[in-house]
């Protein structure tokens, strides 16, 4: 059943309003844009403007519905993004065919578990039933042609794409933050996606105004140490303030040990999710490509929307059971 609590409401009206504030800004950039590449560049951020908005209404509603919601979500977009792997990965390496149907089918199995309240069982077995029906599968219809690189390959999107996205829905079983202003449990969710989405752009828009120096030039080269370091600090800024509203990490402990907690959950997916962009972008340079698809115009494809929080997820969740533990 759909539930709104105050907390969410209260949440998702500050996402509205800082969407449609940046919307504004953009709009007035491109109302002073003359030459014909500016232009260019124009559209494909106008592109990228109005997926940010399709985007945000559909997890809202994913919010609404909870836990379920979450699944069905992250679910499409780990399919979605296995389809794109599947693309991107077979320029270099053949695949078995049977795979490109079985892992679609471990992902909806495996957040179907998730949605009927059967995390522990399925975080526990996923790794080596997944591990076991690759290989399995590799040694009996391919034999040794390529069958390291592709069992690894297909093994290794299975982990990040289906296992590691999924942790975002895991959260929802930690416990909700007290208080009518909380969104409850699907707070802790809220609270990595939002840092993951803030940190990719805060680092993207420091770094085109101040980044000078490169990180990893040849992987990708538009992100900049002065990039990374701004992001890190919004993302850890941010932490410190949302913590206390979204999640439990700060709940009977002193202000300063809050503050402190928090801060690590914020530099911990800050650096998570800038492994997490560098890793798909190490796949897609290696197939030759920019981007890895067209499903969101101005941003790419699914992979290109969820590679941060492909390590960011699992890096927080281990990170707040930790603490929650102390």
């Amino acid at each position: 059943m759909p539930s709104v609590t105050p907390g969410l409401v209260a949440t998702l009206a500050i996402a509205y309003a800082a969407l449609l504030i940046g919307s504004g800004i953009r709009l007035l950039f491109f109302r002073f844009v003359r030459d014909r590449d500016n232009q260019r560049l124009a559209l494909g951020r106008r592109n990228s403007l109005f997926v940010w908005w399709v985007l945000l209404i559909a997890f809202s509603l994913a919010l609404i519905f909870g836990s379920p919601g979450l699944a069905a979500f992250f679910c499409i977009a780990s399919l979605l993004g296995l389809r794109e792997f599947f693309r991107i990965f077979e320029q270099r390496s053949p695949t078995v065919p049977a795979l490109r149907l079985l892992l679609p089918a471990v992902a909806v199995v495996h957040y179907s578990l998730i949605f009927l309240s059967a995390q522990e069982w399925t975080f526990w077995t996923f790794p080596i039933a997944v591990l076991v029906l690759v290989t399995g599968v590799e040694v009996t219809t391919s034999g040794s042609r390529d069958f390291l690189r592709t069992a690894a390959g297909c093994y290794w999107a299975a982990m990040l794409i289906i296992f590691g996205l999924s942790h975002a829905v895991m959260l929802v079983g930690l416990p909700a933050a007290p208080g009518a202003a909380s969104p409850g449990s699907i707070g802790w969710c809220l609270f990595v996606v939002l840092l993951t989405e803030v940190n990719d752009i805060a680092q993207a828009l420091i770094g085109r105004s101040l980044g000078k120096h490169k990180v990893t030039p040849g992987l990708s080269p538009g992100k900049t140490q002065e990039g990374c370091l701004g992001g890190f600090t919004v993302t850890t800024c941010l932490a410190m303030c949302a913590a206390p509203w979204l999640t439990t990490l700060t709940i009977d402990r002193p202000v300063w040990l809050g503050l402190l907690i928090s801060a690590g959950a914020g530099l911990t997916i800050a650096v998570a999710g800038f492994l997490g962009d560098l890793n798909m972008s190490a796949l897609k340079r290696e197939a030759g490509v920019k981007d890895s698809g067209t499903l969101l115009p101005g941003m790419g494809g699914m992979i290109d929307r969820i590679d941060s929080l492909t390590l960011a997820a699992p890096a927080f969740y281990y990170y707040a059971l930790s603490i929650n533990h102390l």
